[in-house]
């Protein structure tokens, strides 16, 4: 029997991460969390077989989510490893980045519940 795939969450900001795992608890999907980019690389480099999706924020400090984005996809295929950017700067020049990097998606801060639990549905079904 297959293991069901985790959640790597990479967000800086601590209410962002404490909300957005809440959801994810409560449909039953394990989550690993990320303070920053460069973790977050740590993170999947060490086993990008775990994690069916990747929620990652755009704006961090020490690595960006667009500089681990880049890191992460020299790696691992968008077809392997979803990422879907999350941020609260969404606009036209954002969604193109964001398709241009080889993310799957993105995602407005903040995460509504019911768009979150489409996308770890999506990406992590529990059945």
């Amino acid at each position: 029997m297959q293991q069901q795939k985790k959640v790597l969450l990479i967000e800086d900001d601590q209410f962002s991460r404490f909300m957005m795992k809440e959801v994810i608890d409560m449909l039953g999907v394990g989550v690993d969390i990320a303070e920053n980019g460069k973790q977050g690389c740590d993170t999947l480099d060490d086993n990008p077989e775990d994690y069916g999706l990747v929620l990652m924020d755009l704006h961090m400090p020490e690595m960006s989510g667009i500089d681990a984005t880049n890191y992460i996809r020299t790696r691992v295929p968008p077809n392997a490893v979803p990422i879907i950017a999350v941020t609260a700067d969404v606009d036209y020049h954002n969604a193109q980045v964001v398709k241009k990097l080889g993310m799957n998606g993105f995602a407005s801060k903040p995460v509504s519940p019911g768009h979150l639990m489409d996308l770890i549905d999506q990406y992590c079904p529990v059945h």
